[in-house]
């Protein structure tokens, strides 16, 4: 049975090779707005159950998998910007503290069976030196990552340490992940 990853993120596309030998990407376009008074684990899930149905109306035989990442602290959210200027402040924000990652990921079968769940992280920045920043943003990475930052990347370098699983942090929490697709 074919398998396909709904996110054109290559994060996740490197997450995935570990579980599943052969795969294919489509990547899904949705609108990723938070529903009014929606928790940000229920939007994670909502969102990554939206992209793999977005993906299987074209891929009906297929086993989709769609995932969806929310960074935040308190009640507020560090969603992905291309906006250098707003992932400076981000991670100033961030800068010595810990903030959250939620990761929603939704498992889509032929038939319409979704197995749905979200995992989350709790992440402790390093404090940023206005050194490390420069550096950081001329490396670019910063740009489409909740939170700014890739903690796969080097971001890790901005980070102390993760309470839970790192992958969650990443964008595909895998440890629940290979159970469920072991069930093929």
């Amino acid at each position: 049975m074919q398998t396909i990853l709904a996110s054109a993120s290559p994060r996740r596309k490197r997450l995935l090779a570990r579980a599943v030998r052969r795969f294919s990407v489509a990547p899904a376009h949705i609108d990723e707005k938070m529903k009014r008074g929606e928790t940000f684990s229920r939007a994670c899930v909502r969102l990554a159950e939206a992209k793999a149905r977005a993906v299987a109306k074209a891929h009906p035989r297929a086993v989709v998998i769609g995932a969806d990442t929310i960074a935040y602290r308190g009640k507020r959210i560090y969603r992905k910007t291309d906006s250098a200027r707003l992932a400076r402040a981000i991670l100033l924000e961030l800068s010595g503290k810990t903030h959250y990652v939620i990761t929603g990921v939704a498992v889509l079968r032929p038939g319409g069976k979704c197995v749905k769940y979200s995992v989350r992280a709790a992440v402790k920045m390093k404090k940023i030196t206005p050194r490390a920043l420069e550096w950081y943003m001329k490396s670019g990475e910063w740009k489409g990552r909740a939170g700014s930052y890739d903690i796969s990347g080097k971001g890790r370098k901005l980070v102390l340490s993760v309470r839970g699983e790192k992958e969650t942090v990443v964008g595909l929490p895998m440890k629940k992940l290979k159970l469920i697709l072991k069930k093929k």
